[in-house]
């Protein structure tokens, strides 16, 4: 967002949780890539396992489409949202009068929602990985038969399903701090918070990185 060019920098819990809620759809928008990219890699996998070589070239073309630019995405928010959130911090409070404005709590609750709806995403997205993982391992054991990567992707998951419980508990952080705020009469940004953000999302990244390095290209 230009917030430089086209806001004036204000302390509005409105306009905050509002860029809350936007760079959160970026997130979970390359969660969910990067989460569709790995289950393709595994497809293909799974097929050249079964010897279905016909669709392993499209669906590795689909994990290296989703994946990479995923991993983009992801560490370009994190300096974008920082900085816009410093540029709103310089700002002035609004008064207490509109901090009690009950649009403001609807915007809270609001962004609460789309907190735990990312937060779900990705944790069903380790219950689908997990799943899948589950029936290769099956059929690896059956027909005795070792799975390339396979046991390297073990516990891949847990990325998901970890950085989907942070983000619950930063949701309710969130909420609290927000009517925290509004009881005190005063908009209090919670920078504290929004550094945790950064790290967790950071070492998001750093994970989404070191499964690429795993799973590479061929």
């Amino acid at each position: 967002m230009l917030l430089r060019k086209k806001l004036p920098p204000i302390r509005e819990p409105r306009l905050y949780l509002s860029m809350e809620r936007s760079y959160l759809s970026l997130i979970k928008f390359a969660i969910v890539a990067f989460g569709a990219g790995i289950l393709a890699r595994k497809f293909a996998m799974a097929l050249r396992f079964f010897h279905v070589e016909n669709l392993h070239p499209f669906f590795m073309a689909l994990y290296q489409a989703l994946t990479f630019p995923a991993v983009f995405v992801l560490f370009a928010v994190i300096p974008l949202f920082w900085r816009d959130i410093r540029y709103v911090a310089q700002g002035p409070s609004v008064s207490a009068k509109e901090m009690d404005d009950p649009r403001v709590h609807f915007s809270a609750e609001r962004t609460f929602l789309s907190w735990i709806r990312a937060a779900l995403s990705s944790i069903a997205f380790a219950f689908v990985l997990a799943k899948f993982d589950f029936l290769l391992r099956k059929f690896s054991a059956l027909l005795h038969v070792q799975i390339p990567l396979l046991h390297r992707l073990a516990g891949s998951n847990s990325i998901f399903l970890a950085f989907g419980l942070a983000w619950l508990l930063l949701a309710f952080w969130g909420l609290w701090g927000t009517q925290a705020s509004i009881e005190a009469g005063e908009c209090r940004l919670p920078m504290r918070r929004y550094a945790v953000i950064a790290i967790v999302l950071v070492l998001l990244g750093l994970g989404m990185l070191r499964l690429l390095w795993i799973l590479g290209w061929g």
